[in-house]
């Protein structure tokens, strides 16, 4: 029974491990990534095992010593009244000792040493050089990337290791009586005393090793301005640490000494002066010269290291290779015609991605079952050029079923529900007269594709098995999945096949689902997706870079395709500031080393290196030789869809707020430091303004670009600084633009723009008359497009009637400004127009019923504008009485009348 127990819990340990890794191989096997995984299982292997055999080594050696102190162990029996005594066999107790220690090492490793620091230990081994040297110690930034955490992650299981092992030597002297309490006092054997204390002086050796070790920290932890490194940290904190190092093995030295002299004094001097060095030396010291020396002339003191942090900081996060140019900003210049601008602007989007989603799950979610998480920007060619699209997948989620309909065979075996079903995509420049988005790809069963779509967004294998909300596995069988949807099938999912019962009770062991056991609907070809997430699934391909947490799809052979960004990161790279990115604090240094695509139909993963000047990447290409190739391989069709990542994008920007400053002195007094603005939605409610993806023309350039902008103002002032602009297109493909303007001027930041916009005697009215006829009234996403000599500020206004039931926003106006002057009209055009010609103002004034500022107002005149308003007033009429609101009909049915007679009375 007893060997049955001990079998029973040793399946129960190792069975699990046994499962997760035979399907874990099964996954990597269906995706094709075999070698992969076994290359990964063998890295940890041999890293788990290499530190653990070590570790268990020094366990069993010390253990061994205390067994010497053992005498006879006895196991007594008694039958009836009749006891014996029987003596254990030595060789037992031996055997124990051994699986005690190696069990203690390779449990003690994986507390240091999980698959992921086992991966790093690998890549330190195969690491790129950097080529960039830090100033202080003249050591590689791979040194500090790659080597340093190693080292790090060893002295921290040595210290784990020697103070598990003083635990077991203190039992174990107890258990033999070597340490004792008599008469109430503390008896400890000769053997004893000496064993522990040379455990004491190797773990003061330890120490010692941390202290040399820490002094490559102070690059990373320094004291200095801004939390860098400084005056203080070089010329005391480092010296220090080198004192406290050899101070840690005179220790050590004599513990061994007093304990081979059976001599007290010499420990308790040596272990007194790593006492009061580590406060007076490596604290008191440090402060004194940070007070006395640094305080009062800190910036002639700091500022070497500044410049150092300067330096450091912008390669870290790739603002070394940044573009600056000055904008030739004239404070009245005169906004260019609409035929001017209209190469450069005209496919400008005025949808915003948040009222875009509902609009989409209110109008094309089709059935409960399906919903848009979200929706992404990105560009398709049209025979008038490259036309920026919204485009959003449809997903399945199983919160639209009813709760009755939620059982196991409906969620993982029915193919309506195992996976989503199709995508949006929508131009993000113009809106139907009701102002709802135009779609040029839209329904289900069948999928409609508009007439003016570009002939690549045919979808003709619709299903969505991989996505961002397929969290749970589901069995999917190709020969029974529902092809009325499908014109041409884009291929079967890549899943594992259940061919075995070994797998099926590998499966139902793993996701503790008995129902994998006994359903009766398998066939020869079903097959398990699991992992079925963007996110998860490259994370689990390739952990050692972070994924974008917003991937986004794109139409490609008739069928979606996922594409997500990849960063290198590191929190180690020398001299540089820590900021938070996707939720990782610490980061300081950062890179978009790879683009990743995810077929949603079959699952495929494809992972492509943008360049080859990243030293992190290229470590794991060598660990991994055949996992990433180069993006030259990525199919061209997907080329052109590739975009500057907004998360680099911000977390770039974040730091240009203080690390456009090339002087050190400059950056000490906060002299021009910027900040990232805020803009206004609801009103009263201001939130952080969000880099957005833009059709436009860049300065310079012939045609329009897809961009990605951000604005930085003053910090704790309201105008604008500079202009931040990533470029997507080739063959300007990832560059950096920074647009500074002249810090003489006021020009206007986009909070200043909307304060304008809201207070603007004929737009406020009606923004208020919006308002309290029970609509939402949104001020969508200012943006900012630079001229020649100054910008166009344009913003769509959403309304939503929540008085009438009716929640899906509706883009119904565009406001254009100069900063100055502002201009609300139906469409971008006319909203330019008037804004370019006072004269013809009421152009575009009079169909938002707001003059433009300093504009002329209507005349009256039966021209186009009055008979544009008064068919307004027909559609706002008919739409009333289609939704039920019969007394907004009346009123403006009236309207209309009154409007008309006069028009008819006007002499033309």
């Amino acid at each position: 029974f007893l060997i049955a127990g001990i079998a029973l819990l040793a399946l129960l340990a190792i069975g699990r491990e046994a499962v997760d890794l035979y399907t874990d191989a099964l996954w990597f096997d269906s995706l094709g990534f075999r070698s992969l995984f076994f290359t990964r299982l063998a890295v940890t292997a041999v890293v788990r095992a290499a530190t653990g055999i070590v570790g268990a080594a020094f366990v069993l050696f010390n253990l061994s010593l205390v067994i010497r102190h053992l005498g006879p162990v006895h196991l007594r029996r008694r039958y009836g009244n009749l006891e014996i005594a029987e003596q254990v066999p030595r060789g037992y107790l031996l055997a124990g000792t051994v699986v005690t220690a190696l069990l203690a090492g390779w449990w003690l490793s994986s507390l240091r040493f999980d698959s992921q620091t086992s991966l790093a230990a690998f890549a330190w081994l195969r690491q790129t050089p950097w080529g960039v040297r830090d100033p202080l110690f003249g050591m590689d930034a791979a040194f500090y990337v790659f080597s340093l955490p190693v080292y790090d992650a060893l002295n921290d299981y040595a210290l784990i290791i020697i103070v598990w092992t003083m635990i077991l030597v203190l039992l174990g002297y107890v258990l033999v009586g070597a340490v004792r309490m008599r008469d109430q006092r503390l008896e400890v054997d000769e053997r004893a005393r000496f064993h522990f204390t040379i455990l004491v002086a190797v773990l003061t050796a330890v120490l010692a090793f941390g202290y040399w070790l820490g002094r490559y920290f102070l690059v990373l932890e320094g004291g200095g301005f801004g939390g860098a490194l400084g005056y203080t940290d070089v010329t005391a904190r480092l010296p220090a640490r080198m004192i406290m190092c050899v101070f840690a093995l005179l220790a050590s030295a004599s513990l061994v000494y007093g304990a081979f002299k059976r001599l007290w004094a010499p420990p308790a001097l040596g272990l007194g002066v790593l006492l009061l060095g580590a406060i007076f030396v490596g604290q008191l010291y440090p402060a004194l010269i940070q007070k006395l020396r640094v305080e009062p002339n800190m910036l002639e003191r700091e500022a070497p290291y500044i410049a150092w942090n300067l330096e450091f900081t912008r390669r870290a996060f790739g603002l070394d290779a940044i573009h600056r140019s000055q904008v030739a900003y004239k404070q009245h210049a005169k906004v260019p015609s609409w035929e001017t601008l209209a190469p450069g602007i005209a496919g400008l989007p005025l949808w915003d991605a948040e009222p875009l989603r509902t609009v989409y799950n209110q109008l094309q979610a089709i059935f409960g079952y399906y919903h848009f998480p979200h929706v992404d920007y990105d560009r398709y060619a049209t025979s008038s050029g490259l036309a920026q699209v919204s485009i959003a997948a449809r997903e399945f989620s199983a919160q639209g079923l009813p709760e009755a309909s939620r059982n196991w065979v409906t969620l993982r075996l029915n193919p309506q529900y195992t996976r989503g079903l199709g995508a949006v995509v929508s131009p993000t420049f113009e809106a139907t007269g009701d102002g709802e988005p135009i779609n040029w790809l839209s329904n289900v069963n069948p999928v409609r594709l508009d007439p003016a779509a570009p002939p690549e967004l045919d979808l003709r294998d619709p299903r969505v098995f991989f996505g961002e909300l397929t969290t749970d596995y589901v069995i999917v069988q190709p020969s029974k999945d529902s092809t009325a949807v499908i014109k041409r099938p884009a291929g079967s999912p890549n899943g594992v096949l259940l061919s075995s019962f070994v797998r099926l009770l590998s499966f139902a062991w793993r996701f503790g689902d008995k129902n994998l056991l006994f359903a009766g609907d398998l066939s020869h070809d079903s097959r398990l997706l699991f992992r079925r997430g963007i996110a998860e699934r490259l994370g689990t391909v390739a952990p050692f870079l972070v994924w974008d947490s917003d991937p986004y799809p794109v139409v490609s052979d008739g069928h979606l395709i996922w594409m997500i960004d990849g960063y290198s990161v590191s929190g180690t790279f020398p001299l540089s500031r820590p900021i938070q990115v996707e939720g990782i604090t610490g980061v300081r240094y950062l890179r978009n080393s790879a683009k990743a695509t995810v077929d949603a139909v079959t699952g495929a993963v494809r992972l492509y290196a943008v360049g080859t000047s990243d030293p992190v990447l290229e470590t794991y290409r060598r660990v991994f030789p055949n996992l990433i190739a180069p993006l030259t391989q990525m199919p061209a069709d997907l080329q052109l869809h590739l975009r500057y990542p907004p998360v680099y994008f911000s977390a770039q920007a974040d730091v240009l707020e203080e690390y456009h400053l090339l002087a050190p002195e400059a950056f000490y007094a906060g002299q021009d430091v910027w900040q990232i603005p805020q803009e206004l939605g609801t009103p009263g409610v201001p939130r952080p303004y969000r880099p957005a993806f833009a059709t436009m023309r860049f300065p310079g350039s012939l045609h329009p670009e897809f961009l990605l902008t951000m604005p930085f103002i003053a910090r704790q002032r309201q105008n604008m600084t500079a202009l931040l602009i990533g470029r997507s297109d080739p063959p300007h493909y990832g560059e950096l633009d920074l647009l500074e303007l002249p810090r003489d001027q006021q020009i206007p930041g986009p909070a200043q723009v909307q304060a304008v916009i809201e207070q603007d005697p004929a737009i406020s009215p009606q923004l208020t008359l919006w308002r309290q006829a029970g609509s939402d009234v949104d001020l969508g996403h200012l943006r900012i497009v630079p001229l020649d000599s100054g910008f166009l500020f344009i913003q769509p206004l959403f309304l939503s009637a929540q008085a009438q039931g009716s929640p899906i926003p509706e883009l119904q106006r565009v406001i254009a400004s100069d900063g100055r002057a502002v201009v609300m009209a139906h469409n971008l055009p006319d909203a330019v127009r008037g804004l370019a010609s006072p004269d013809l103002a009421n152009a575009g004034a009079a169909q938002a019923q707001t003059p433009s500022k300093g504009a002329a107002a209507s005349t009256g005149l039966p021209g186009v504008p009055d008979w544009r308003k008064a068919y307004d007033l027909f559609q706002d009429a008919d739409k009333r009485l289609r939704s039920g609101d019969f007394s907004g009909f009346g009123s403006k049915w009236t309207e209309l009348r009154q409007m008309l007679e006069r028009l008819s009375k006007t002499p033309r």
